[in-house]
């Protein structure tokens, strides 16, 4: 698990471990397994590129990775996002399949996309800047952005020509529910329009905010003004695996999610105290078919 929420940054020499890729890794927790195909299915030969798009990166630049390189990141800072040091796959499942860690989901891919790392670099327009803000601030690797989604596929279907059309089928995850015993009030507390929120939140995904857990501290992640389905797409960060909010609870709370460690060193959080608990689902998740992909055309 992680001990500290990440910034707008990722480490995606973790993010791809659950991408079975030896060399670089995001998530230390359960791989998402394979999607489980028919193996009679017969996908309609279109392009699920799009061919026009109402939102594009001003400047796209795909380099090939510095050789020798071991550093790797992922993230938006600024008017810009990067894919620094990774597979081209890595990028393109961010495009389509963001709530996917797996690289069994994407087929039909050259040994190159996965074998060879770019750096990608996309800078929005002036005129796309306030939207891209308020993506910037809530970014979540796991949670698909129509704004981003969009920008990545035109920057891919323009400079690697790809082509590709998806499979639709079913993955493991977990669904947000409530316990048996009903929520536990005392602990989950309804957020104040007025209360302050200590310096240290952060913010995550769907306008949550949580104070991640601090060396010497209790082990603890604490939100405030967080809704259910903020704490379901933290979760899917946190965990590795696609969480959904099946609650049916509205509203935002203020409240401490405790992390226990057991004696063969793994981790679990309380849910129980919260009156919460995950249980095991199939979500859907497409497994993503390329048709047709080139090496990024040169700046």
């Amino acid at each position: 698990m992680m001990t500290k929420h990440p910034g707008p940054w990722l480490d995606l020499r973790k993010v791809l471990l659950s991408m079975a890729i030896a060399s670089i890794c995001l998530f230390d927790t359960t791989a998402i397994a394979q999607a489980n195909i028919a193996p009679d299915a017969a996908p309609t030969a279109k392009n699920d590129s799009p061919s026009a798009h109402a939102l594009a990166f001003d400047v796209v630049s795909i380099r090939p990775g510095k050789p020798g390189s071991t550093s790797s990141m992922m993230g938006i800072a600024g008017d810009e996002f990067r894919a620094i040091g990774l597979p081209l796959g890595a990028t393109i499942l961010t495009a389509y399949l963001p709530s996917v860690a797996s690289r069994d989901q994407l087929s039909g891919a050259p040994s190159w996309v996965w074998n060879d790392t770019y750096d990608f670099a996309g800078k929005v327009a002036p005129a796309d800047l306030p939207e891209w803000q308020n993506l910037r601030e809530y970014w979540n690797f796991r949670v698909p952005t129509r704004m981003l989604q969009t920008m990545l596929q035109a920057a891919l279907e323009e400079r690697c020509k790809l082509v590709v059309h998806r499979i639709p089928g079913e993955t493991p995850g977990f669904a947000l529910v409530v316990g048996k015993h009903g929520l536990n009030w005392k602990k989950l507390k309804e957020a104040k329009p007025d209360e302050t929120i200590p310096p240290d939140a952060q913010k995550i995904a769907l306008e949550g905010r949580m104070v991640p857990i601090m060396p010497g501290a209790e082990p603890a992640l604490t939100y405030y003004k967080t809704s259910m389905a903020s704490l379901a797409a933290n979760l899917s960060m946190l965990q590795g695996i696609q969480v959904e909010d099946r609650t049916g609870i509205a509203g935002k709370y203020d409240f401490s999610l405790m992390r226990w460690q057991s004696d063969d060193g793994s981790y679990s959080w309380d849910f129980e105290a919260l009156g919460l608990k995950l249980q095991p689902i199939k979500v859907p998740s497409d497994t993503l078919v390329i048709d047709h992909i080139e090496r990024p055309s040169p700046n």
